[in-house]
């Protein structure tokens, strides 16, 4: 991962986002990006009266001091580090923030958000990991918004159903695979008899074993459980720091909807996943 953007939007989240980032960077040699959006005032309705100078005035002046106490968190959380660190606060030429970031994330290894906090009241606006993950077409670091989480990807859990986002995300994780102690490929499902068929895990675990990823194939049979419960059950139990997994879902006119898994993990985060389309 020699490229690593990352979304800053909060400053109370910043420092504990900043700190999977940092691990990851050390250990990649990575060039890490700190990114800053911000929008200008939102459009007039038909026939509104325009802003006043005093008004576009202090949305300014406050957007600068966001800038400015991200930037700050930025460079302390990566003052020497054996990476290059690079901070850049760009105001959107969007209305819809989300696509500048995405726009800049296309030429990353990998972009890291923090996870959606429903409680804030800018998160609607600020808050959109998930639209990361579906549309920017690049593997995407979600880091739970509760939580410190300084060390990641030295144990990984990779949950496996053999779908196509399954394998998009076991692969486009594989740098972070190669340098792991240890990879679990998860398949949560349900019991199955001698006769029937495998989960595929075995065709994976032999494909990454290959590139010098250390894997051990895991199958966990579900009872009562949602597969998403399951997963993060099984991921816990594994000693993960690190789960990886396909998003399933699309985003249509910008109204997500994701499948079950997906939508669990995402709301119940016990530890930062990374997340492919």
């Amino acid at each position: 991962m020699k490229t690593v953007l990352v979304h800053l939007n909060d400053q109370r989240r910043a420092e504990a986002l900043l700190a999977p980032v940092v691990a990851l960077a050390r250990r990649h040699a990575s060039h890490v990006i700190g990114l800053h959006v911000w929008g200008g005032l939102p459009p007039l309705a038909s026939g509104g009266i325009p802003y006043g100078a005093d008004v576009i005035e202090a949305v300014i002046e406050n957007e600068k001091r966001e800038a400015a106490a991200l930037e700050k968190i930025f460079r302390a959380a990566t003052a020497g580090g054996p990476f290059v660190a690079e901070w850049s606060s760009e105001k959107s030429p969007y209305p819809d923030l989300a696509q500048f970031v995405m726009q800049r994330g296309r030429a990353a290894d990998l972009v890291v958000a923090s996870q959606s906090d429903s409680s804030w009241d800018m998160a609607p606006a600020l808050d959109f990991p998930e639209r990361l993950a579906i549309e920017c077409g690049r593997p995407v670091l979600i880091v739970p918004s509760s939580g410190r989480y300084e060390s990641v990807g030295r144990n990984i859990a990779v949950a496996w159903n053999a779908s196509r986002e399954a394998a998009r995300a076991a692969f486009d994780a594989l740098p972070l695979l190669r340098a792991a102690d240890m990879v679990n490929i998860l398949f949560v499902g349900e019991a199955r008899t001698a006769a029937e068929t495998t989960s595929g895990g075995e065709e994976l675990a032999a494909a990454l074993a290959r590139h010098g990823v250390k894997v051990t194939l895991r199958e966990q049979v579900r009872d009562h459980q949602g597969v998403g419960e399951a997963l993060l059950d099984a991921a816990s139990s594994s000693g993960a720091d690190l789960l990886v997994m396909g998003g399933y879902g699309h985003s249509r006119f910008r109204e997500l909807i994701f499948g079950g898994a997906t939508r669990y993990v995402l709301h119940n985060l016990t530890m930062p996943v990374l997340l492919s389309h």
